[in-house]
């Protein structure tokens, strides 16, 4: 029978889920506390009274640490969205995107984007992590209205997939102009919908 110590040696230590939320949350605070720059490995471990060496076995470096916890947190926070339409199902979309924008997970993911394009190792994990879990939310609410019937298969979804969130990203960090339910609402109806009942034109010509 082989021992125990050395089967654990052979396989690794299991993952323990709990401490790493735990990390990754100490993590999400320190950036928000601190910014990027001062958020370190040391800082971190001290924050989540974990050991370097537990960090380093789980994550090569802080910026893959910070994009998981990203991942996990601030963007894997919208619940299932069906309320039987797809005009329902995009307002309550965007106003929870918006919702998070305007909430401290907001203020994480636009200070890692900043640091994204000064940090070369963060800048080729950063947009692709955020793209990733955007077109996640989005292409699920409009498969289901496709399902539906309510829109095209042909619908030009890729180019959706793009204005969503560029749209109100903007007006929150950019502008810094109010969006509430009123102008949700007016993106869905006067631009979203409307788009989506445009197909995809063919880059060939007869």
């Amino acid at each position: 029978m082989v021992p125990v110590s050395k089967v654990t040696k052979l396989l690794g230590r299991p993952r323990d889920r709990d401490r790493e939320q735990a990390i990754e949350k100490a993590a999400m605070e320190l950036v928000n506390e601190v910014g990027y720059e001062r958020c370190t490995v040391e800082a971190i471990a001290l924050r989540a009274r974990a050991s370097k060496a537990t960090i380093y076995r789980r994550w090569r470096n802080k910026q893959e640490l910070l994009v998981s916890a990203l991942n996990q947190h601030a963007l894997n926070d919208i619940k299932e969205i069906d309320n039987g339409n797809l005009r329902d199902d995009l307002v309550e979309l965007v106003s929870e995107k918006v919702r998070i924008l305007k909430s401290p997970d907001g203020a994480l993911i636009s200070e890692l984007m900043a640091a994204a394009n000064l940090d070369e190792a963060l800048g080729k994990l950063i947009p692709k992590t955020i793209r990733e879990q955007q077109d996640k939310s989005i292409v699920r609410v409009l498969t289901k209205g496709i399902e539906r019937g309510e829109i095209s298969k042909h619908a030009n979804v890729e180019l959706l997939l793009d204005v969503i969130p560029a749209i109100f990203t903007y007006r929150i960090f950019t502008t810094r102009q109010m969006v509430n339910k009123k102008f949700v609402e007016n993106l869905v109806d006067d631009l979203i919908i409307p788009a989506l009942q445009k197909p995809v034109q063919s880059k060939e010509r007869k």
